[in-house]
């Protein structure tokens, strides 16, 4: 069997593995806007708070901590391959009512994709997909309800985050419908291009969305610091670094295998 190349290892900032990152234990001090993503045990797509690694406004530490959690200006629920699992979780361990409390005491409370379904009154999965609960109460601070569907709906979307006209990019990647419960206001935090709405706005301090990457976006980065800081938002274009990062690693793997042989196996049906 003949060898096409040996990779060589190479440091590049690539998105990790979820779940196995080093950077889910990271919480070297800073100084900065206190963010605290809730560490779930079956976190997804936490790639979406790595801006905020390279964005001077902000603190930001992955914890399953009460203490650090009640103690964050801002609280982010992320995203998980179980929503219902790791809901009983954070009601196990005390995060639940912690998350509760700080938004009752008026921080700023954010959910995504499945911290969003978390925010909502309660969540229902007739068919068992999640495991053996038919529905479960949620954490009640948003007005909605979830039910589990069995499709999974992934999505490239272009969107307008609340009332700001320019174009933002995000992605779905999640299973369930949510709806609003009877009686509440429609309040979508944002508008897609192909006219769907997204997520659900309660107030500047509260708000949820099932897409992925909103954070890559400045108008939204800008938002969640309005009134926690004084320091200039920073013009750091997080995406084109992400490309830079996966173009070197495509460069990389170029120099050391021998992509004409790759090529050369191909077959055409």
């Amino acid at each position: 069997i003949p060898g096409v190349g040996v990779v060589p290892l190479k440091p590049l900032d690539i998105d990790d593995e979820d779940s196995l990152s080093e950077r889910l234990n990271h919480k070297e001090k800073k100084g900065g806007i206190d963010l605290a993503v809730v560490k779930l045990p079956h976190i997804s797509n936490f790639t979406d708070f790595s801006v905020l690694e390279r964005d001077e406004r902000f603190h930001a530490y992955y914890t399953n901590n009460v203490e650090e959690i009640g103690k964050a200006d801002i609280i982010i629920l992320p995203g998980t391959k179980n929503t219902i699992s790791d809901l009983r979780n954070i009601r196990a361990n005390g995060i639940a009512e912690a998350v509760i409390r700080a938004h009752k005491e008026g921080k700023k409370v954010i959910g995504i994709c499945g911290g969003y379904q978390m925010m909502g009154a309660r969540i229902e999965d007739p068919d068992q997909i999640e495991g053996d609960m038919t529905a479960i109460p949620g954490l009640g601070i948003l007005p909605l309800v979830t039910i589990m569907e069995p499709e999974k709906v992934p999505r490239q979307d272009q969107f307008t985050f609340r009332n700001h006209p320019e174009t933002c990019k995000g992605y779905e990647i999640h299973m369930g419908r949510t709806t609003l419960l009877d009686g509440a206001p429609e309040a979508p935090l944002n508008r897609l291009h192909d006219g769907r709405t997204d997520g659900y706005i309660l107030n500047e301090r509260c708000w949820g969305s099932y897409l992925h990457g909103i954070l890559d976006n400045d108008i939204v980065l800008n938002e969640l610091a309005e009134g926690l800081t004084q320091a200039t938002p920073t013009t750091f274009n997080y995406t084109d670094f992400k490309d830079q990062q996966y173009n070197k690693l495509a460069d990389h793997v170029r120099a050391h295998v021998d992509l004409p042989y790759i090529y050369s196996t191909l077959k055409t049906k």
